[in-house]
């Protein structure tokens, strides 16, 4: 029989095991709603106006995640018509397993229209610097707020301390409805997504603001939380217990499967010596573990 390692696709692991999942810095992120009857007076759904669930991720490069001139992907669709976030989560998380995207960010929705949508202690990683977030107008045919691609760097590699992005609000391309409360009424073939600025039934006014703060900066050595974190035995049967000699304060652990897809999460793991995981299938996963030093990554193995 063929050794487990032979049987995986090596680009991949290499690719896994080559981001260090760093948390070189910490940021709040702020989605400050400006969708109000005074703002944008047309046909203002007044009583039903909320935000979905905001959602996206940090990446590497300047990735098309939501960006006007092109087709939304099926996951920027479901949150544009209905607010739903799978989609875009396990595309998200295809991302993050081919090493283009650090992890998913997720916030909370918003009851009202005007109000503000806040993710405080967002960790960030040097290597994916760029941002990009989405959440939908609702009720809407498929209109959304998002921003694309907002570096969070200086062009010396330094976190800027603070940005705020104004932005308009965006037609996804995959409804043909006017109205807020139109129909359904798909657009055969889609369309690339484009602004709604000065469009009917919104003004020249903004949506909203995207505002990015920085709250920490951590710098360590990832070479360092390698050799201060182990975990064993491995392979394992589902049970493995945490040797964490640096005393580093742990905060929470994530188990992805080799395509990249995260099959378990524990929170507030910095108490616990070990973790049990035994409905999980034999194979070999990839144990995330993020800490107030940073992330690493352990390769684990289930028999």
């Amino acid at each position: 029989m063929k050794k487990l390692s032979q049987l995986l696709p090596v680009t991949f692991i290499l690719l896994f095991l080559n981001i260090s999942f760093a948390q070189d810095a910490v940021y709040k992120i702020e989605f400050i709603s400006n969708w109000s009857s005074t703002a944008h007076p047309t046909d203002y759904p007044t009583g039903s106006a909320h935000w979905s669930p905001l959602i996206g991720t940090t990446h590497k490069d300047a990735t098309p995640f939501f960006q006007l001139g092109v087709l939304a992907s099926d996951g920027v669709e479901q949150v544009a018509e209905s607010g739903g976030t799978s989609i875009i989560t396990q595309e998200i998380n295809v991302i993050i397993a081919s090493g283009n995207a650090y992890e998913v960010i997720e916030g909370s929705g918003l009851g009202t229209g005007p109000g503000t949508i806040t993710i405080n202690d967002v960790n960030v990683d040097a290597d994916f610097p760029y941002i990009s977030l989405i959440t939908m107008i609702a009720p809407s045919p498929d209109w959304v707020a998002q921003i694309n691609n907002e570096k969070l760097t200086e062009n010396n590699g330094d976190w800027k301390t603070s940005i705020s992005v104004d932005v308009y609000a965006t037609d996804a391309g995959t409804d043909s409805g006017t109205t807020y409360t139109s129909a359904n009424d798909d657009t055969n073939p889609a369309e690339n997504m484009s602004s709604l600025e000065n469009t009917a039934p919104f003004s020249d006014q903004i949506i909203g603001s995207f505002v990015f703060t920085l709250q920490q900066v951590l710098s360590v050595d990832n070479n360092v939380l390698q050799n201060a974190i182990s975990i064993y035995p491995n392979p394992n049967n589902g049970n493995i217990h945490i040797n964490n000699i640096g005393n580093i304060v742990l905060e929470k652990a994530e188990i992805y499967t080799i395509t990249g897809k995260k099959v378990k999460v524990f929170n507030n793991i910095s108490n616990q010596k070990s973790l049990t995981f035994n409905s999980l299938k034999n194979g070999l996963y990839f144990l995330k573990l993020d800490s107030n030093k940073g992330g690493i990554i352990k390769k684990l193995i289930i028999q």
